[in-house]
């Protein structure tokens, strides 16, 4: 497969948290009579954030689901992260090689490696959010995703008005960034309770995002319309832990033109493209994901090259 850098596309928007979200930081150092389940802090400001890592891993499950990517590895009756190594045709062959002599296994080797290029090299979830240790050599990932900060972070003295940290401030006590939540558990038999308390970030609270997507080849650019999907299947699901439990709803907020292009020469040059990419145009106007989806163009995309 020939790659080449083309470009980036940078995503940029707001995480809006419709519920309380609780997405778990340590424990280390819990008090008696403490919280029980803590958000993860920035460990020198103490105040919430949302992990890329976070952010990207759920979108991945989510997308896996979505594309029918989840395997199962070997035949242990788990299901980890998607890796095109445990993809049925590759199991096919994995067992059909037991069962061969010495030389010919060598040769069923080397048939497995290159189905799982193959495979790996046309999967969206491999290309969008990483290959396997044994594959990423094979391409690389197109997707980098920032941690989340709270809007008004740049100045946290005076953060401006209707910002996260001036609603956390209004809401809350001074340097109170969370609330907690008292939740049950019934024993069925005594009707014991067993409570625990969960420490959220309060509903209405914003994060700002924002993802690389890297263009090698021109069929990538195809692949954006699949990180919409998972990022729309992100809002129709929840983000952290409790989600069954009502924590973690949250919606993509965008500012006007959520996509912004930047091509080789941009990094070569340091001044914007003056032509922008197709895509950019086609979703200047979005603020939602589903508009994001909806004004995707269909057609078959052409590069910069050729529309020049």
């Amino acid at each position: 497969m020939n790659l080449q850098f083309q470009g980036k596309y940078v995503i940029k928007g707001r995480i809006v948290c419709e519920t309380g979200m609780h997405i778990g930081g340590t424990t280390d150092g819990i008090e008696i009579g403490g919280v029980d389940l803590l958000v993860i802090r920035d460990s020198l400001t103490e105040r919430p954030y949302v992990p890329g890592s976070s952010l990207k891993g759920k979108l991945r499950h989510l997308l896996e689901w979505e594309l029918n990517k989840v395997f199962e590895e070997g035949d242990t009756g788990k299901f980890p992260a998607h890796t095109c190594e445990n993809a049925p045709e590759v199991k096919k062959l994995k067992k059909e090689a037991r069962n061969l002599p010495g030389d010919e296994t060598q040769n069923r080797r080397e048939e497995m490696d290159d189905k799982i290029r193959e495979l790996t090299n046309s999967c969206p979830i491999c290309l969008i959010f990483g290959a396997s240790a044994a594959t990423a050599a094979v391409t690389p990932t197109r997707l980098t995703v920032r941690d989340s900060l709270p809007t008004g972070h740049e100045d946290p003295e005076h953060p401006p008005k209707d910002s996260t940290l001036w609603k956390w401030k209004k809401w809350l006590d001074e340097k109170t960034y969370t609330e907690l939540k008292i939740e049950n558990t019934i024993d069925r038999v005594t009707s014991e309770a067993n409570p625990r308390t969960m420490e959220q970030v309060p509903a209405g609270s914003e994060f700002e995002f924002e993802m690389i997507f890297d263009v090698y080849r021109d069929d990538d650019r195809k692949l954006l319309k699949d990180l919409f999907t998972s990022m729309e299947l992100l809002e129709n699901s929840s983000l952290g832990g409790g989600g069954t439990r009502g924590h973690g709803k949250i919606r993509f907020e965008f500012a006007r033109s959520p996509l912004e292009y930047r091509s080789v020469d941009y990094y070569k040059t340091g001044k914007p493209d003056e032509k922008k990419d197709n895509i950019v145009e086609a979703l200047a106007e979005a603020s939602t994901v589903r508009q994001l989806l909806e004004r995707f163009p269909t057609q078959e995309l052409k590069t910069r090259q050729e529309e020049s």
